[in-house]
């Protein structure tokens, strides 16, 4: 790829980011009158859908009537009128067009479908996109802009009887530009060393090979752009785990018949590569040692950023690749709340974990978490105070009027006039045997705790609540880096125990009253969770929107976990 057109490509996008940023920041001085003036103005664009004539639209001329009369909904209530909409229905929950639908992970039961209307993906474009091209502008060494990024994104759609389309919301790009997807292909590869062929894959192609064959072959690589942090160790260990073959791949010009590839992927890539047998020196005498050392620096020497969903949720990946990928002078951009149903929040800048509310991308609805289901106690963003816990109501440009996300965020600050925000954990995956109300996050702090304290290498843990035993418990799965065969497991257990209680005090409460028992520990294998995630994308999950198994949720989970567990001597 020629490097002037990549430093063009960059610098483009740079000067649109920087607008985007300019007009972002004078939003947050008066972020009510902006969010307000999009809640009116979706209410009379969608006054005369089924669903704004049963709520009455037209008649709403404040927050505190659409509060009275619109209610809080989950997605069991809207899936009827989704289910039309996917049958070609018009006018059910928005009069905007659309002939998409975004699908979200299915990490935790069914996957869920959002009507992506042009609106809503103008929101995703100037903010997951543009953004983050201002950050990077403002932010990081000009250098940047002169080599391509490492990008792990896939997708693919299914087309409805209706004609309407299923997926990722990337799988659609070639459609909406002339010349399809050859024109995407050529756009793309100014700044992403990915082609085609692993951002839009046939059906069975190997999207881990594609993505890191091709970072590899180019030394000019800047930076990586991913869903979530955790994705990004899947990357790296990938290219550890299969070093040598990925090197024979890149000297030879060729594709190994090991991995798996359709046979016109296979045509068509090797139609983009050559035999680069330099290229293949510089990164066998990178790995002649191994691969047990911060290697990203030295496989590309300027590489500089990562970007993704990361920041305080995802610790335990942050640190691991600092500590074992990347080392020191790489900067993270951490991507704001994002989902498929919507975006809430942009980075705050470089390596911040705060993220801004966006008074333009939605309206958006704040429930204190001690609320419960008092919906009577939601309050707009000029509500708000630091420190306190909300769990977010949105309204979004895709026909979602008070939708329950159960994303909870914590109020860290203020920019100018608008809430900084982190997120904290999703609600519906809180552990409730009785009465306790453990949250993901009080999770995350017992288990990182206990792994300083027992010099435990942590890759991932996962928690199962054991309702199979009286009195209950929790049952935890800690995954290490590296196999563990004998382990002092009673302290271990007493570890997690007084960390547990000292992240949330009510479950020594539980215990005492003998409602719940002392937790249980196992080892997983190692690279278990790496296997879920390789398992779930085999069943058609995308790999970039699935999210860590923080808690066991149903029987499937808890299978594939403790059938991984190790054998340990204690």
């Amino acid at each position: 790829m020629d490097g002037n057109m990549t430093y063009q490509a960059n610098e483009r996008n740079s000067a649109e980011g920087l607008k985007v940023l300019e007009a972002f920041r004078e939003e947050t001085r008066n972020p009510m009158e902006r969010t307000t003036a999009l809640l009116m103005k979706l209410l009379q664009d969608n006054k005369d859908t089924e669903y704004g004539r049963k709520f009455d639209f037209a008649n709403i001329h404040t927050i505190e009537d659409y509060q009275k009369k619109v209610p809080v909904v989950v997605y069991d209530d809207l899936a009827p009128y989704l289910e039309r909409m996917m049958e070609g229905e018009k006018n059910v929950l928005t009069a905007y067009s659309y002939d998409h639908f975004n699908e979200t992970s299915g990490t935790v039961g069914v996957p869920k479908v959002v009507p992506m209307t042009a609106e809503q993906a103008n929101v995703f474009a100037k903010y997951n996109n543009y953004l983050l091209y201002g950050l990077m502008s403002e932010g990081l060494d000009p250098d940047w802009k002169n080599g391509r990024g490492f990008c792990t994104s896939s997708g693919n759609y299914r087309t409805l009887k209706s004609g309407l389309t299923v997926g990722e919301a990337s799988s659609k790009m070639a459609d909406y530009i002339k010349g399809g997807k050859e024109a995407l292909d050529a756009m793309i590869r100014m700044v992403y060393t990915s082609p085609i062929e692993g951002l839009n894959p046939e059906e069975g192609a190997d999207t881990k090979y594609i993505h890191t064959r091709f970072a590899l072959m180019d030394k000019e690589v800047r930076g990586m752009i991913t869903g979530f942090y955790s994705v990004i160790i899947l990357f790296l260990h990938y290219i550890e785990n299969n070093i040598d073959l990925l090197i024979d791949d890149i000297e030879k010009g060729t594709i190994s018949e090991d991995i798996e590839m359709p046979e016109a992927s296979r045509e068509s890539l090797m139609k983009k590569i050559k035999p680069m047998p330099e290229r293949a020196a510089e990164l066998r005498e990178v790995f002649k040692n191994g691969t047990d050392f911060p290697w990203v620096k030295k496989v590309w020497p300027h590489f500089c950023y990562f970007v993704g969903v990361g920041g305080d949720g995802f610790e335990i990946y942050d640190r691991q690749i600092k500590e074992h990928y990347a080392g020191d002078g790489v900067k993270n951009i951490y991507s704001g709340i994002t989902a498929s149903e919507g975006l809430w929040s942009v980075p705050s800048g470089i390596d911040d974990f705060d993220s801004i509310l966006a008074p333009s991308a939605a309206f958006v609805e704040f429930l204190p978490v001690e609320a419960g289901d008092d919906f009577s106690k939601c309050v707009t963003m000029d509500k708000l105070e630091e420190g306190r816990i909300y769990e977010l109501i949105i309204t979004n440009l895709s026909g979602f009027f008070r939708y329950r996300m159960s994303d909870a965020v914590k109020v860290t600050g203020f920019y100018n006039k608008t809430p900084k925000v982190q997120f904290m954990y999703r609600v519906n995956r809180t552990i409730n045997l009785a009465e306790e109300k453990t949250t993901e996050k009080a999770l995350q702090i017992a288990v990182e705790k206990t792994a300083e304290e027992m010099n435990i290498p942590l890759a991932d843990f996962t928690v199962y609540p054991n309702t199979d035993i009286t009195p209950n418990r929790y049952d935890f799965l800690i995954e290490p880096r590296k196999e563990i065969s004998k382990f002092d497991m009673d302290a271990l257990r007493e570890s997690i125990f007084r960390n547990l209680i000292e992240a949330n005090p009510v479950y020594l409460d539980c215990y005492k009253e003998l409602w719940l028992d002392k937790p249980e520990v196992y080892f997983l294998q190692p690279e278990t969770s790496l296997l879920y995630r390789d398992m779930m994308v085999l069943r058609g999950s995308s790999l970039n929107q699935l999210k860590p198994v923080r808690v066991i949720m149903n029987e499937r989970q808890r299978k594939f976990f403790f059938g991984l567990r190790q054998e340990m001597e204690e």
